[in-house]
């Protein structure tokens, strides 16, 4: 796909200082990267407890 009115406005590939001077594609990766070992390390999610 060519560069489009968006990629003009906001460029995906700029490091932003809120990212931890990542660019949104790299901040992109490293979360779900983050997420995928996450749910390796922690395969059985806690249950709610229940009260009554």
């Amino acid at each position: 796909m060519g560069n489009g009115v968006i990629d003009g406005f906001y460029n995906s590939r700029r490091i932003q200082k809120l990212l931890g001077y990542l660019s949104l594609i790299e901040f992109e990766e490293k979360h779900y990267a983050d997420q995928a070992t996450a749910e390796r390390t922690n395969p059985k999610p806690r249950q709610p407890t229940l009260t009554g």
